[in-house]
């Protein structure tokens, strides 16, 4: 078991994202009809669950992996290696802006999620750009490591690629006489 990485940095949470989660809430329902005639049975369940959220929202950036869990009903915990790290992606749109919070995305290389979108998108970190920046100053020290040994070549050279290509032709043969053997 390797040893746990040491903690460089928590994220906290501004009480304003709790305030940015419910005006978006109340204007998607008052988007719709059935949003407006439910509204007032929605926004007290709203209010509960987004405290509730973001008081479990944890985001901690280690000397190896950004860690963040989360949820209410389920639980939900990711670590996203440094190394596979692409970009964190700052967003600010007009109602966030006039609240004072930012957006934090963060995408990696083969991530999982929808095109276009991010693995993890976090609202309402302080000091949004801070975090930002030791989180990549950090992937930059993982993955620029001098003592880091380069990946060994895998790609056989040219002699080797011929003894190679010749044992997969022989296995082949092997195979396909042991498959006629049965017929």
């Amino acid at each position: 078991m390797r040893p746990a990485p040491r903690v460089l940095r928590t994220a906290e949470i501004s009480p304003q994202a709790i305030r940015y989660s419910m005006l978006s809430f109340t204007i998607t329902m008052f988007a719709t009809i059935i949003g407006i005639v439910v509204l007032p049975i929605a926004l007290p369940i709203a209010w509960w669950y987004y405290r509730r959220f973001y008081a479990t929202l944890e985001v901690v950036l280690t000397s190896r992996e950004l860690q963040v869990s989360r949820g209410v009903l389920v639980r939900q915990e990711k670590s996203i290696p440094l190394e596979k790290v692409t970009d964190l992606a700052l967003v600010q749109g007009p109602i966030m802006r006039r609240m004072g919070i930012k957006g934090l995305q963060v995408e990696t290389a083969g991530q999982s999620s929808t095109p276009g979108g991010a693995l993890v998108k976090l609202i309402g970190i302080l000091d949004t750009d801070g975090f930002r920046d030791d989180a990549l100053d950090q992937r930059d020290k993982v993955t620029d490591r001098p003592d880091a040994e380069p990946p060994a070549s895998t790609a056989p050279s040219g002699g080797e690629t011929a003894a190679l290509l010749g044992e997969i032709r022989d296995t082949l043969k092997r195979i396909d006489a042991r498959l006629a053997e049965r017929d």
